[in-house]
């Protein structure tokens, strides 16, 4: 199997798991066109199946399938010997007889069968049925159909009604505390007082050449006169 085919049956086969529950070993019910298309294209059902889906796998049929093709005489004679190799699903149908179509459509809703048919009719029935997967041949390969549109949008409105139940949940307020009011104070007094401005450069040389001492020029006939009487 190729790789792009063999990730796509892994990502239908996940679909049925995560949304309905299938679990292995996968149930396949199996009706009387699927057999005789299979004895047609020399196709081994276990092994094929088996080797297709990668996992365990059971094959089921109904009394009521062997039961038609036992009606059409000995040219299904083979078919009906590869049904009774199966086991045989209780379908309480022994008071009337009724198709092997009928019988896999009243039982499939019942569990978790992948539906195996060949039947164009019962194909459409597994389409239109949310969250029934179908299994049939193309040829000699095995094809396990994707999910249906309406098994999608089966899944979709389920997730809308989850969403909006969750959106209609009433979420209860919490308390909400009172935020006490800070009282005002009155400043601190020193932080009032005017902050003493600091002298600059200029100021500080001023205020020194202010300090220094003012020398006294003495004129010179003082001088000698001082001189003279030394």
């Amino acid at each position: 199997m190729k790789v792009k085919r063999r990730n796509k049956l892994l990502k239908y086969l996940d679909f049925y798991k995560l949304n309905y529950g299938f679990r292995q070993p996968y149930q396949v019910l199996v009706d009387a066109t699927f057999c005789h298309h299979a004895l047609s294209k020399k196709i081994k059902i276990n092994d094929q199946i088996k080797n297709y889906l990668g996992a365990e796998v059971k094959f089921i049929t109904t009394r009521c399938c062997i039961m038609e093709t036992e009606s059409l005489g000995a040219t299904f004679s083979k078919t009906t010997f590869v049904l009774k190799s199966f086991a045989v699903h209780k379908c309480n149908h022994d008071s009337e007889k009724i198709s092997g179509s009928a019988c896999i459509k009243s039982l499939a809703p019942q569990s978790h069968y992948i539906v195996a048919t060949q039947d164009k009719s019962l194909q459409k029935w597994c389409r239109r049925r949310p969250g029934q997967p179908l299994l049939y041949f193309h040829g000699v390969t095995p094809v396990f159909e994707a999910p249906s549109d309406t098994t999608k949008a089966s899944i979709n409105e389920q997730l809308e009604r989850q969403l909006n139940d969750l959106g209609t949940l009433k979420v209860e307020p919490k308390e909400v505390q009172k935020i006490k009011k800070k009282r005002k104070k009155n400043p601190n007094p020193l932080s009032c007082l005017k902050k003493k401005k600091k002298p600059n450069q200029e100021q500080l040389i001023n205020t020194e050449n202010n300090n220094k001492r003012k020398r006294i020029k003495i004129p010179q006939h003082v001088k000698e006169h001082l001189r003279k009487t030394s």
